[in-house]
């Protein structure tokens, strides 16, 4: 099975679960980033998955591809506030922390994503929206 990965702008094939460790161990390296990763080339033809992070706080984006639906993650629903994030194209957005969830977390989903050529990770409690 091959996906493309996108990290934070950088377009790449990956092949492996080795190969998706090893952009993951990259990914850690950035204080900031925006990761995709999809089986299309256009992340909007889905299935896509997208982590937005900024140090310790990450979350998760998760389109179908095929209706539109879109989900985030959702981590803990009473956390007050916003958290920013830098963009590839430098643009800097601010998202709640209610959707932030741990981001060893994000990256297992990341793994199962791949594993499973892009089912919607069951390892995130998810939202519509």
């Amino acid at each position: 099975m091959s996906m493309e990965l996108n990290l934070h702008g950088e377009a790449r094939a990956l092949d492996s679960i080795v190969a998706l460790e090893q952009a993951l161990q990259e990914a850690r390296a950035l204080a900031q980033c925006e990761l995709w990763l999809t089986q299309a080339t256009d992340a909007e033809q889905g299935p896509a998955l997208c982590m937005l992070r900024n140090g310790g706080n990450a979350w998760l984006m998760y389109l179908s591809g095929q209706d539109d639906l879109s989900y985030h993650s959702l981590g803990d629903e009473e956390a007050e506030g916003a958290c920013s994030y830098l963009l590839a194209n430098g643009q800097v957005d601010a998202y709640p922390e209610a959707w932030c969830v741990d981001v060893n977390l994000c990256e297992r989903a990341i793994v199962a994503f791949f594993r499973t050529g892009g089912a919607q990770p069951a390892v995130i409690a998810w939202e519509a929206d």
